[in-house]
């Protein structure tokens, strides 16, 4: 497989490995394990070993897919099943023998039997084998950057000029932007996490002080309304309808929350570990991401859990439906997956971050999708390749968000607001402000303003002035 790719994770080969156990399905790969061996990344491993006393090196050509080794030495070719596999056909290496660790791309009971099998030792020896290979395995699923920017400026000048002439994008708009906060607000006794918008314009934040505000709109500015109590803190909220809110907290709820009479409603149950982010499917559906690993899908109605969504290696930090009805996450295994949430499947897994994908958001009209991360970058993704990496950030980007057809900004924790043009992703404006790491930036109503939040306990609203 390909980095980058609409390949799913790359099948890190292991000697004590026995393929035959397990389906052959892109939901089932081995992670890298430090036996010694020399790995590579390609779909065939060449190894050279080295033979008896006076006789000569031989070249094998090793198929990890079935254990088969093709041994050749100068002109003789012959076949031999591994020393791996002959392991484990014998009856007594198998006893107690636990299967290597492996990448769970989807939930489905038939195939999750022998990961549930597992007793509490061999999950310790799970986790202190992946955490203690990261970086190995980080080394070997980056690609450097210049592999990233598949798109040469040449191209992407060709592609502005297309889009000018087809009426696109007016260079007229391109020239526009110069925002300048018009209204800073101390609005909680905490770091400021999360916003979103209401359906009715009003706006709601949620801060690690326990609380949730609903601030009320007025010729561009806020003030506050109401106020709910959580009982931990909150990560992300979501407005699934009119006047009903739903808030993942810290420790591991989803609650619900009439706004009509300020009243919590129900708690959602079933994560293990904080909830980071929350998305709209359909009426009927959300879902939820957790630092337990896990994507939940809730049908609303009932309130139940209608399936839990297993794949990432490490905590889900961001989640977003896209426009084709797929779910996309990003985790702290580097790795971002778009999911068919109605079956649990993978589709595919982007590879290209070097650090935790803190951020997600898909672009209307050419629908990329743009991550951020730790790794001070914020990506570019279109049919599952890398398009473009922005660099520009001094420090993790923690937010993005799309303000209309031509501009996106990104927030990050060098206490800047970045402004980029869609045509060829060039910084228009960077706009600092807050004293503090910047937690989020959302859209505000439909002229181009938008409003930020930060570790500071400050929200910012910042006006579009053109000039």
């Amino acid at each position: 497989m390909g980095i980058c790719s609409s390949e799913t994770d790359p099948s890190f080969g292991n000697k004590n490995n026995n393929s035959s156990n397990y389906p052959s399905s892109h939901k089932y790969s081995t992670p890298l394990r430090d036996n010694g061996s020399t790995m590579k990344l390609n779909k065939d491993v060449y190894k050279i070993s080295r033979g008896k006393k006076n006789q000569q090196h031989k070249i094998g050509k090793v198929d990890y897919s079935n254990n088969i080794i093709s041994m050749k030495d100068n002109n003789t070719n012959y076949s031999t099943t591994s020393k791996s596999q002959t392991k484990n056909n014998n009856p007594q290496m198998k006893l107690n023998k636990v299967p290597t660790m492996k990448t769970i791309n989807s939930y489905q009971d038939s195939n999750f039997n022998d990961f549930n099998n597992l007793n509490d030792n061999d999950i310790e020896e799970f986790n202190e084998n992946f955490y203690k290979n990261k970086k190995k395995i980080r080394r070997k699923v980056h690609p450097s950057e210049k592999s990233l920017n598949i798109i040469s400026e040449e191209t992407l000048k060709k592609m502005k000029e297309e889009k000018l002439n087809n009426g696109y994008i007016s260079s007229d708009n391109c020239n526009k932007i110069n925002y300048r906060c018009i209204q800073t607000i101390k609005a909680h006794g905490d770091k400021i996490s999360c916003m979103t918008q209401l359906m009715n314009n009003n706006i709601a934040s949620g801060s690690n002080d326990n609380t949730i505000k609903i601030w009320r709109c007025n010729n561009n500015y806020l003030t506050e309304e109401s106020t709910l109590k959580e009982q931990s803190n909150v990560n992300c909220i979501l407005e699934f309808e009119n006047n009903m809110l739903l808030s993942g907290t810290k420790d591991s709820k989803i609650n619900l929350w009439d706004l009509n009479n300020l009243n919590l409603s129900y708690s959602f149950i079933g994560h293990e570990s904080s909830v980071n982010a929350l998305t709209k499917i359909n009426i009927f559906i959300f879902a939820s991401c957790s630092n337990d690993k896990t994507i939940r899908i809730w049908n609303y109605p009932n309130k139940s859990c209608t399936r839990i969504i297993n794949g990432h290696l490490d905590g889900v930090l961001s989640l977003i439906k896209l426009s084709d009805g797929k779910l996309c996450s990003g985790g702290g295994d580097l790795s971002i997956k778009i999911w068919n949430w109605a079956t649990g499947d993978c589709c595919s897994t982007l590879l290209g971050h070097k650090k935790w994908i803190k951020c997600l958001c898909q672009l209307k009209k050419n629908n990329f999708i743009l991550s951020g991360s730790d790794d001070k970058t914020i990506k570019v993704w279109s049919n599952n390749e890398c398009y473009k990496t922005l660099q520009g950030h001094t420090r993790s980007v923690r937010t993005i968000c799309q303000i209309n057809d031509y501009y996106f900004a990104s927030g990050s924790f060098d206490k800047s607001i970045k402004i980029w043009e869609i045509i060829n992703f060039d910084c228009v404006q960077t706009i600092d402000g807050h004293n503090d790491l910047i937690l989020a930036v959302i859209k505000f109503n439909n002229n181009g303003n938008i409003i930020s939040c930060s570790n500071d306990h400050l929200m910012k609203v910042w006006e579009n002035k053109d000039e």
